[in-house]
């Protein structure tokens, strides 16, 4: 009986990188009340969900900075010389490539991910017929900028919709935004086994130089 289950369970194991898993993300917002919510499911049976108040975060992140700019001490001078210069512009170098090679990385990985649905509506008003009509007009290319990215870098099975509705009567913010996406496990895997192998290396690099 031990061996049938070990057996069923590399069998399992084996066929995960297969698998497809497919994740949602909406995310709500409504005049000052925000929530992000991302379900993750795995076949039929196997599903997390979990939902982010966005907007009680936002009070404790403003809190906190608040106490750092409160406990700031004494003026202190601080040197800029040459040296530093070049340490500052090697480091920039080494960031712009780590950058550049994890596009690759992220760019590739995302041609293997399929948009199974994309919705994103938006009502918006300020209580002024010509902003309102110009922040409208900003939210249409915005949206039309950002559907032409995820057509151009994934594979977008559904048609997207998306929407804009100007509101002239007040003050009015909301949007309603879903998102569908699903790939295959070993892809993520793949291309998280290259992120960590660049990140190695380029903490190794940072090290080499320091050296010297």
């Amino acid at each position: 009986m031990i061996f049938v289950i070990v057996i069923i369970l590399i069998a399992f194991l084996a066929l995960i990188p297969f698998l497809y898993v497919r994740i949602t993300i909406q995310f709500q917002h409504a005049q000052d009340n925000d929530q992000l919510t991302i379900d993750i499911r795995l076949l039929r049976f196997l599903r997390y969900r979990f939902t982010v108040p966005l907007i009680e975060i936002s009070k404790r992140e403003a809190g906190f900075v608040t106490e750092q700019k409160t406990n700031t001490g004494k003026d202190e001078k601080t040197t800029f010389t040459v040296t530093d210069a070049r340490e500052r512009l090697a480091q920039v170098r080494q960031w712009f490539n780590r950058i550049v090679h994890l596009h690759t990385i992220v760019k590739k990985f995302l041609q293997k991910v399929s948009v199974l649905q994309f919705h994103w509506h938006t009502q918006v008003g300020v209580g002024d017929a010509a902003k309102t009509g110009m922040i409208v007009g900003l939210g249409w290319s915005i949206k039309y900028y950002i559907v032409a990215m995820v057509s151009k870098y994934m594979n977008v099975c559904s048609h997207p919709s998306i929407s804009i509705v100007p509101f002239f009567q007040g003050a009015v913010s909301r949007t309603s935004f879903t998102c569908m996406i699903r790939f295959r496990i070993g892809y993520a895997i793949l291309a998280g086994l290259k992120v960590v192998k660049h990140l190695k290396k380029g903490t190794r690099v940072t090290n080499d130089v320091e050296s010297c």
